[in-house]
């Protein structure tokens, strides 16, 4: 995804969610024995959708995800934080077959920091609640 240095000159930078996802209903992991959901498609999903430039990306084999965005010249941290969340769409299921089947995860977002990178700046942020929509 090409982006001009102009559109990236938003006050957040480019914002960047990571974390892990296990194979649970909540997406944590629950004990020492639970584990990773490798292959998962995650994305940030916005309302209005043209809060960020967002493309959907693929947890490794340890259940890792990064997901970069651009934010809009006009998004606000608190609008990303009360206006997206962090979404699993691979059911459960692909992870552990007595897992639903049906469903998909859904997180808010924390803000954790925002340091400079160059001539931009990277606002980190993180899943907090996944729950099973």
């Amino acid at each position: 995804m090409a982006t001009s240095i102009a559109e990236a000159q938003n006050p957040l930078g480019i914002v960047h969610v990571n974390g892990t996802l296990y194979c649970t209903v909540n997406g944590g992991a629950n004990g020492p024995a639970i584990p990773p959901f490798s292959n998962a498609t995650v994305q940030l999903e916005c309302e209005p959708a043209n809060l960020v430039f967002s493309t959907n990306v693929t947890t490794n084999v340890a259940g890792r995800y990064d997901v970069i965005v651009i934010p809009s010249r006009n998004a606000t941290l608190n609008a990303i934080l009360s206006s997206c969340k962090l979404a699993v769409d691979t059911p459960l299921s692909n992870c552990i077959a007595n897992l639903p089947s049906v469903g998909r995860l859904v997180s808010t977002l924390q803000f954790v920091k925002t340091v400079p990178a160059g001539f931009l700046r990277v606002t980190y942020l993180i899943a907090t609640n996944f729950q099973l929509n």
